[in-house]
């Protein structure tokens, strides 16, 4: 790296001894020796003198703190930091078209909006800020004391304070610049501001961004993107800590824009392109701006009758030359690359992911289970079996054996990275692994004796182990419920990316020992991560028929909704006791034998949905009868409304209620009309009662369902038997369309 680095230097000194117009350079961290000069209070760490500081590959404009090194002082009336690229660029009229990126982080301390001044990255005939250009929020630009001045520029800033002076519309905002601190447009990320980039954009957080600038002279158009990464102050000051990188993928939409000529700031002239930050330390506080990355690009041609002919020729000699020497060093780096890969560095990789996790060897997981035998399987998941076994300690795990796959490391190494940044109370905690090559891979987790909770809820004696009476039923099958909510809203919101299940279901519910039971969802083997700037993933269908999202199995089409649809699927088998697909007994002569029940759409089809909310007879037929009170034994279940009047208590309805509504609402048949899992967790903890559309709402995947099945009243409980394993699932496409979603906008409103 450290040749290639040299390289790199070489190339960029060669291309400066032509005096190349056209300019492209890539810096993914910094170092003393780059073609970067830090000026007015910058400063490098072998320098007595104080100045803004460059070290541990990031590039300091201005100190958060007070520093002995560079002399930074909350006392000080302000501060300025400047950090240009070391040679002037001749902008020619053949292009004046660029790009740039880079990665960047404020850091505040004072809140909002009381901090700082703010950043800007400029193209500038000046290469220091000039006089009196750290005061009155001029970001180190210009002299605001002068009515003209010889400095043009332009500039992108972010802007920290709001000053009156350039009427700033708030203390957090983005600005297009040329030759006035009056921006010429600007996009408001501060909150109360009605703006869609607040908090995603907004400077006072103290995270790191990563921002891109692009002017298109054929145009005139000049746009900003912006995209903001989640980093602590702690890794901000560490070598180590992790910076943005410059090759994320843009956003499409960019945050900021304006139709501007920059012929009139930009051609003709020797311009000097950088970073500029301003501070108030003793009226504003201190305020750190800190660069990580760096790129640029143009594309302007030269002038080859002004440059003599030999300087091209021994150029190009010189690159050839280091081209030359760069495919050896590539050559011999595969070659010894290919020698030393073995199943050591597959292991390695592995370690890595897995470093909170113990190893362990196979033939210590293979004596536990006895020789995977059959007699400890306990489960079997999408990508494996899992069994019991006892470790020489005597403590008894799970072990979970992938299925042999000719990309089993990828597999294994991709469930790996998503279980150690996955850490969660509800969440089947890993304890160790196993990778060795020609070896099946193999997950080791807390063994879980009760075992999952489609064994309780389907088994008529069992399930009489979730409670002894209908209150204690009640209240455990709806904190499991609240409880698999909380992971699966973590797996969504709490890892910085999106983490896909793909899988929820009762047998991925694990059920802990103890008094009161508690949920832990297990089985990443179908997890996917997907980037939130995306929030698309493409795949083929996966997971268990019955519990896949209809956008899933139709066009494969995975987002956040296809958990929180699965979800609700569990929700509905949890109330009624019914599994996803039944069979059930079809009442007819003509059409005798059995047919294929899809939970939740038969819901949708045979509930009476006027004025939207189920009518307490609906609510009977639809929970599971354990759930019930006793009633009479020859009183009929319409008879449940005159009963529950007479004394039931309403509160225990009203929160099934709210528990069957919440569940529809999830599985919806429009993803865009279920809500997200935080505001699923929002109705478990507040009991809301959802209203349900007041019309069956329509699906272009609906699961079929036999004609005579129309209400609620034809299907009994008895009838329902066991699920029908690899039943088909057919589709007739609907031809309406017209489906009302009330759900999210419900929830944003109750907040």
């Amino acid at each position: 790296m450290c040749c290639v680095r040299q390289t790199m230097i070489v190339m960029v000194m060669a291309c400066r001894w032509l005096c190349i117009e056209a300019l492209q350079f890539q810096y993914s961290s910094f170092a003393v020796g780059d073609e970067i000069d830090v000026v007015q209070q910058a400063w490098y760490s072998n320098e007595s003198r104080p100045n803004a500081f460059k070290a541990d590959g990031a590039l300091w404009l201005t100190a958060f703190q007070n520093n002995s090194q560079n002399g930074a002082s909350e006392a000080d009336g302000t501060n300025v930091g400047r950090a240009v690229f070391r040679e002037p660029v001749r902008f020619q009229v053949s292009n004046l078209s660029f790009s740039t990126s880079f990665s960047f982080q404020i850091i505040t301390t004072r809140s909002y909006p009381n901090c700082g001044s703010g950043m800007a990255f400029f193209i500038s005939n000046s290469r220091e800020a000039p006089q009196n250009s750290d005061i009155s929020g001029a970001l180190g630009l210009m002299n605001p004391n002068q009515l003209t001045s010889s400095v043009t520029f332009f500039a992108v800033e972010f802007d920290t304070a709001k000053s009156k002076h350039y009427n700033d519309v708030s203390a957090s905002h983005i600005g297009i610049d040329v030759n006035s601190l009056a921006s010429l447009n600007v996009t408001d990320t501060a909150p109360g501001a009605g703006s869609t980039y607040y908090p995603d954009l907004f400077l006072y957080d103290n995270s790191s961004f990563t921002a891109w600038i692009e002017y298109n002279a054929s145009s005139n158009l000049i746009q900003v993107w912006m995209l903001k990464y989640n980093r602590s102050l702690s890794a901000a000051n560490s070598s180590t800590g992790g910076r943005n990188s410059l090759l994320v993928d843009r956003p499409l939409i960019p945050c900021l824009q304006l139709h501007y000529d920059l012929s009139s700031v930009l051609f003709g002239r020797d311009m000097y392109l950088g970073f500029s930050a301003t501070t108030a330390p003793a009226d504003r506080g201190m305020e750190g701006h800190v660069i990580y990355a760096w790129s640029f690009n143009n594309g302007f041609a030269n002038s080859p009758s002004k440059r003599p002919t030999f300087r091209y020729i021994l150029v190009a000699s010189v690159l050839g030359m280091i081209l030359c020497i760069l495919v050896i060093l590539y050559y011999i780096y595969m070659v010894k690359h290919r020698q030393n890969k073995s199943k050591h560095a597959h292991a390695a990789r592995i370690e890595d992911a897995l470093r909170s996790a113990r190893p362990f060897s196979y033939r210590e997981l293979e004596r536990a289970t006895n020789g995977f035998n059959e007699a400890m399987k306990v489960g079997e998941g999408g990508y494996g079996a899992v069994y019991k076994g006892v470790l020489r300690d005597g403590s008894i795990v799970a072990v979970k054996k992938l299925r042999m796959s000719t990309m089993l490391e990828d597999q294994f190494y991709a469930e790996a990275r998503i279980i150690k940044k996955a850490r969660h109370r509800y969440l089947l905690e890993l304890q160790g692994w196993c990778y060795e090559e020609g070896q099946a891979a193999l997950l080791v987790s807390q063994y879980m004796s009760r075992g999952s909770l489609d064994r309780y809820l389907f088994d008529g004696i069992r399930k009489r182990e979730l409670g002894s009476s209908v209150m204690m039923q009640k209240e455990t099958r709806i904190r499991i419920l609240t409880q698999v909510a909380a992971a699966l809203e973590y797996l969504h919101g709490g890892l910085g990316d999106c983490v896909l299940h793909r899988d929820v279901k009762a047998a991925n519910v694990l059920l802990t020992e103890g008094e009161k039971m508690e949920a832990r969802l297990g089985d990443f083997g179908l997890a996917k991560l997907i980037s939130r700037d995306v929030g698309i993933v493409l795949m083929s269908a996966a997971g268990t028929p019955g519990y896949v999202a209809p956008e899933v199995l139709f066009n494969g089409m995975a987002t956040e909704k296809a958990d929180v649809y699965s979800f609700g699927v569990l929700t509905l088998e949890v109330v009624s006791g019914r599994r996803t697909i039944s069979a059930i007994s079809t009442p007819s002569d003509s059409e005798p034998g059995l047919a294929h029940l899809h939970l939740p759409y038969w819901l949708w089809s045979t509930l009476d949905l006027g004025g939207g909310i189920i009518s307490d007879e609906q609510l009977c037929n639809v929970l599971d009868p354990i759930l019930l009170p006793s009633l009479p034994q020859a009183e009929p279940a319409s008879d449940y409304d005159h009963h529950l009047d007479g004394g039931g208590d309403r509160d225990f309805w009203d929160d099934w209620r709210c528990i069957v509504h919440l569940g529809l609402i999830c599985c919806h048949p429009l993803p865009q009309c279920r809500p997200t899992m935080k505001e699923v967790s929002r109705a478990f903890d507040q009991r809301i009662l959802l209203p349900l559309p007041l019309d069956s709402p329509c699906s272009l995947y609906p699961f079929p369902i036999h004609p005579e099945i129309t209400s609620l009243g034809n299907i009994g409980h008895h009838s329902v038997s066991t699920i029908i394993p690899g039943a088909a699932i057919t589709s007739s496409f609907s031809s309406s369309t017209n489906v009302t979603c009330p759900t999210p906008l419900l929830l944003s409103a109750a907040r």
